[in-house]
């Protein structure tokens, strides 16, 4: 497997984008995660306990 990697011959460009790809979007994500408000936090946490939410939605659907 190593001897693939180190004989690419011209073709270390993709690996070096797919690299660069890789970081930029958990980069990208790591910054949404911190400056994320906390009230949408909190929210997004409590929905699935909303049992009120989910006894309309599950009536509503049914009909």
């Amino acid at each position: 497997m190593f001897k693939q990697i180190t004989n690419l011959q011209g073709d270390e460009i993709y690996l070096m984008t797919s690299l660069w790809i890789f970081l930029i979007f958990f980069i990208v994500v790591g910054i949404m995660l911190f400056m994320m408000k906390k009230d949408y936090v909190q929210y997004m946490k409590e929905i699935p306990f909303d049992e009120s939410e989910s006894e309309s939605n599950y009536l509503t659907d049914r009909s």
